[in-house]
């Protein structure tokens, strides 16, 4: 799918992954200028990477240069190994990627019994060629592009790329649209100290993780699912609620069509009720 002109997005499945979507539900964009390709994602498994590298030599005869992974999710990092394997560099943020190395065995392990033996044959875990942690020009294509790196945002360690000559915004899990985010790794503050830094940006287009594209106005609409969630979670235990009494009073009717919401959004209040929990008590003298 042609996003603006030189980018490019094969949408993931909307839902959960599973086997019949494969758990391709991450959305893969590719840049492509005068000197070569950029591919941001690398893909959920190793015949996924493949695929992908086969989607990108159809629509142009440019070298991939360079993939980078935006974030710690197995929908971006497990494909990574088809790339390394035709000599093409892989960077991440630095903090991303000591979380893959640290736990990514256990999202392995279950990405295989998910999907079987065979849908997985190759993929695993490898090691970037590249740790980012500030933000960088890159100009390796012929076609300037923004790395914006943070600490935190839905997870430790994300990267975003805009692209200057369409004023495209690739945001990885750091934006979504149209579909509830995880909390289970989240900063709540670093996360929105980085959506402030991707407005700031002014995008026209805005390329996420998951779900279709959008606008830069559509960093607001997410931002109001956090600011939502986080008031409502803020009420609650200013009422004295006990946790046990949480799942009947966190309803957010105007985010009940985005896709996961019945699957995640009462983990993300259980999570969150208990991080704001936490650091209410950390603070008391």
């Amino acid at each position: 799918m042609l996003v603006a002109q030189g980018i490019y997005l094969l949408r993931g499945a909307d839902g959960a992954p599973g086997v019949d979507n494969l758990a391709r539900t991450g959305n893969v964009t590719f840049i492509v200028g005068p000197r070569g390709v950029v591919v941001v994602q690398t893909g959920v498994t190793y015949r996924h990477g493949v695929d992908i590298l086969a989607a990108v030599a159809r629509t142009t005869d440019r070298p991939i240069r360079l993939a980078i992974i935006t974030h710690p999710q197995q929908s971006y990092v497990f494909g990574a190994a088809a790339f390394q394997e035709r000599g093409i560099p892989v960077w991440m943020h630095r903090q991303a990627a000591a979380l893959v190395a640290e736990r990514c065995d256990l999202c392995l392990r279950s990405l295989r019994e998910l999907l079987g033996n065979e849908a997985t044959a190759g993929t695993r875990i490898i090691r970037p060629d590249r740790l980012l942690e500030r933000d960088e020009v890159l100009d390796l294509i012929g076609r300037r592009l923004h790395l914006i790196a943070s600490e935190w945002s839905s997870a430790p360690g994300a990267l975003a790329v805009y692209d200057d000559a369409s004023a495209t915004l690739i945001t990885g899990d750091s934006v979504l649209i149209g579909r509830v985010p995880d909390l289970r790794e989240a900063d709540m503050q670093g996360w929105q100290d980085l959506l402030d830094r991707l407005k700031a940006t002014q995008c026209k287009l805005l390329v996420p993780g998951h779900g279709p594209i959008g606008q830069c106005a559509s960093i607001d609409t997410f931002a109001a699912y956090l600011s939502a969630l986080d008031a409502r979670i803020a009420l609650l235990l200013k009422s004295g609620l006990a946790l046990s009494d949480l799942a009947g009073r966190i309803d957010l009717p105007e985010f009940a069509q985005w896709d996961e919401y019945a699957a995640v959004h009462s983990r993300n209040a259980q999570r969150l009720y208990l991080m704001r929990e936490r650091q209410a008590f950390d603070s008391k003298p």
